[in-house]
C-alpha cells in the first residue's frame, strides 16, 4: 500500500514537473520575445523624432523624397526635469508657476523660444501622459552648445527628421500638410495619399531607459531606435530623382518663371516635374501673403496658350486626312491676310516665300499652317483634339488635376486662324504637350501620364492605380512622318538652338502672346520647346515652358539642350 502511494505521488509530481516545464519552455521561447518588448516597453519612454508621424514618399528607384534632411531640436520629458528638481522625497503637484520658471530657463538659454506656447505644450504633455514634447525644431549650433553645457535634467539636445527640403525641391508635386500635430495634407502627394501615409506605422524614436521608480537611468540615457517597416504607409511615385535634381537645378539658372516635364516615352511615367518659382514648404502662409509670382501654383498642371507648339496636332490632322503631304506648296509674304481690315503676321515680318509642309512646321510658318487649318476644316480640327485626348486632364495615381484646359474654336475664319496657332481657343498645360509629343514618338499611341507606381498600405500590401489600354490614336505612318518634321525642326528650322552634335533628337518651338505687357510697355510672351530623344529610338519626351521669354528658340530650347545632356549623362546613351 506504501509502495503504491509512493508511486502515485512520484507521479503526480512528474506530471506537475512536466507541466512547469512546458509552461516554462513557453514562455521563453514562444512568448518571450513579447514578454522582453513589453518589460522594456514599462521601463522606457520614447519620443517620435520625425517632424510629422506620417510614411515616406518614395521615388521610382526607392530613394526617399521626404525625411532626407535632419535639424537639431529640443526635446523635454516634463515629468523627469519636475522630478528630479523636487525636493527628495516631495512628490508636489506641477503648477503653471512650475512650468513658468521652466520655460523661462530655457528662454535664458533660447531667446528666441516663444514662452507661452512652450509652456502650453509642457502643460498639455503632462496632463495627456504624453512623455516628452518638441519645444524647438531648428536650434542654431550657438544654441545647441548652450543647452548641452547646462545639462538640465530632463532637456536633451536631438536630431529631428525634417520631412521637407526648405528650397522647395519638388514641393509642388509632394506638396504640404497642416503644421500642427493632426499633420494633415493640405496639397499634392500629401493630400492625395493623406489616409495613406497619416496610417503609417514607421517610426524613429529617442528612447530612454527607466529604473522601477520610473526615472532615467544614468548611463543608459537616451539611444535612438528605428524601426525597419519604413515602407508601410508610403507613397513611391513615378519621379526619377536623379532627373529632377538635374531638372530643378538647370532652372534656378535659366527659368525664373516657368514649368519642365520629363515623361518616360514608352510608360508614360513622369521622370520630373518641375515648377518655378518655388516655394519653403514651411514658409506657405508667408508665401499667400507676400509672393506676387504664384509660387504656390504648379505650372507644370496650369494651362497656357502653346503657341506653335498646337501646330504640331494641326499638321497630326492633316496628314492623318489625307489634304497634305511633304511637298504640298505654299506661300509666306509675312501676314496671312483674310480680309481688307484683318490680317494675321509672320514671325517673320518679310515672309517665308514659298515651302513646303514639311518646312512649314521646321520653320514655324504662321500663315501656311492658318491655311492648312483651313483645309483641313474647323469639325477635324476639333475631333483630332478629342482623338489624341489632348486636353485630358487625368494623371494616373494623382487623379483630375482641374487646369481648365480646353480647345474652342471660335467661329469664323479669324478663329480658325488663331486656333492653329495656339493662341486664342486654346489652352493647354507642359504636362498635356509633353503627353501628345510622347504619343508622336510612340509612333501613334496613346497612354495617359502617371506619377505614381504604388502606394503601400499599413499592412504591407501594394496597390496600384488602374491604368486604361494603350490606344492607337495616330496612324503609324502619320506618326512616323511628323517624327521626320520634328528631326527637320532641329536640324534646320526654328529648334537648332536645342540640339547636340552627339545625339539626333526631335522638336518644336513655339511662343505664345499673353496680351499683357511689362513695365517697360513691352508685349509679355511665353516661350516654350516640347520635344524628345534619342529621335531613332525615342525614350523621353520633354517639354519646357520660359514665361516673359524672348522666343522659344531663345529662351526655351537652351534649357531642354542641357536637360537632353543631363540625361545621356545620368543614363549613359547616345545615338
Amino acid at each position: 500500500m506504501n509502495t503504491f502511494r509512493i508511486t502515485l505521488l512520484m507521479v503526480i509530481f512528474l506530471i506537475i514537473f512536466s507541466g512547469l516545464s512546458v509552461l516554462v519552455a513557453f514562455y521563453q521561447l514562444v512568448r518571450g520575445p513579447e514578454i522582453a518588448a513589453k518589460a522594456v516597453a514599462m521601463r522606457s519612454q520614447q519620443i517620435e523624432l520625425k517632424e510629422y508621424d506620417r510614411g515616406t514618399i518614395w521615388d521610382r528607384n526607392h530613394q526617399p523624397l521626404t525625411g532626407i534632411h535632419t535639424a537639431s531640436a529640443l526635446y523635454c520629458f516634463p515629468r523627469q526635469y519636475f522630478a528630479q528638481a523636487q525636493p527628495s522625497g516631495k512628490n508636489t503637484a506641477i503648477g503653471d508657476s512650475m512650468i513658468n520658471r521652466l520655460v523661462q530657463r530655457l528662454a535664458v538659454l533660447i531667446p528666441e523660444l516663444n514662452q507661452e506656447q512652450a509652456a502650453k505644450e509642457i502643460k498639455n504633455s503632462i496632463r495627456s501622459g504624453e512623455a516628452c514634447v518638441r519645444l524647438v525644431t531648428d536650434l542654431s549650433s550657438s544654441q545647441v552648445a548652450r543647452l548641452q553645457t547646462q545639462a538640465i535634467p530632463g532637456v536633451v539636445v536631438a536630431p529631428v527628421q525634417k520631412r521637407y527640403s526648405v528650397d522647395g525641391f519638388l514641393a509642388h508635386v509632394i506638396g504640404t500638410v497642416e503644421q500642427s500635430k493632426a499633420s494633415r495634407g493640405l496639397s499634392g502627394i500629401e493630400r492625395v495619399y493623406d489616409k495613406v501615409l497619416s496610417n503609417s506605422p514607421s517610426s524613429l524614436e529617442l528612447v530612454s531607459v527607466k529604473d522601477a521608480r520610473g526615472e532615467t537611468i544614468n548611463g543608459l540615457m537616451y539611444k535612438i531606435r528605428q524601426r525597419q517597416d519604413q515602407s508601410k504607409g508610403s507613397v513611391v511615385l513615378t519621379i526619377d530623382k536623379r532627373v529632377q535634381i538635374e531638372v530643378e537645378k538647370v532652372m534656378d539658372q535659366r527659368v525664373k518663371k516657368g514649368a519642365v516635364v520629363v515623361m518616360d516615352v514608352k510608360t508614360r511615367q513622369v521622370l520630373a516635374m518641375a515648377s518655378r518659382p518655388t516655394f519653403n514648404p514651411y514658409q506657405v502662409s508667408q508665401v499667400i501673403s507676400t509672393n506676387q509670382e504664384s509660387a504656390l501654383m504648379n505650372r507644370a498642371l496650369t494651362s497656357y496658350h502653346p503657341g506653335s507648339l498646337f501646330k504640331i496636332l494641326v499638321a497630326a490632322a492633316a496628314l492623318d486626312k489625307g489634304v497634305v503631304d511633304f511637298s504640298t506648296a505654299f506661300h509666306c509674304s509675312g501676314a496671312y491676310r483674310f480680309n481688307e481690315q484683318l490680317e494675321i503676321s509672320c514671325w517673320k515680318e518679310e515672309g517665308h516665300g514659298d515651302l513646303t509642309f514639311e518646312q512649314a512646321l521646321a520653320f514655324s510658318c504662321n500663315p501656311a499652317f492658318i491655311e492648312i487649318a483651313r483645309l483641313v476644316g474647323r469639325q477635324a480640327l476639333e475631333e483630332y483634339t478629342g482623338k489624341l485626348h489632348i486636353t485630358d486632364e487625368n494623371l494616373v495615381g494623382y487623379g483630375p488635376y482641374y487646369a481648365g484646359s480646353y480647345v474652342h474654336i471660335y467661329p469664323g475664319p479669324a478663329g480658325l486662324g488663331n486656333a492653329a496657332l495656339g493662341q486664342q481657343g486654346v489652352q493647354l498645360t507642359p504636362l498635356q504637350l509633353t503627353t501628345l509629343l510622347a504619343t508622336i514618338a510612340d509612333d501613334g499611341q496613346w497612354i495617359p501620364p502617371s506619377l505614381v507606381l504604388h502606394y503601400i498600405d499599413e499592412q504591407g500590401h501594394k496597390h496600384y492605380p488602374d491604368l486604361p489600354a494603350p490606344e492607337q490614336v495616330l496612324s503609324a505612318d502619320t506618326a512616323r512622318k511628323l517624327q521626320h518634321m520634328l528631326v527637320l525642326t532641329l536640324e534646320e528650322g526654328t529648334g537648332r538652338s536645342a540640339s547636340l552634335p552627339e545625339i539626333s533628337m526631335a522638336g518644336k518651338t513655339g511662343t505664345s502672346q499673353t496680351g499683357q505687357v511689362n513695365e517697360q510697355q513691352e508685349e509679355i510672351l511665353n516661350t516654350w520647346f516640347g520635344g524628345y530623344l534619342p529621335a531613332s529610338n525615342p525614350r523621353w519626351a520633354m517639354v519646357v515652358m520660359v514665361e516673359e521669354g524672348i522666343s522659344g528658340a531663345e529662351s526655351a530650347a537652351p534649357v531642354f539642350k542641357d536637360l537632353a545632356k543631363s540625361l545621356l549623362q545620368l543614363y549613359s546613351i547616345a545615338g
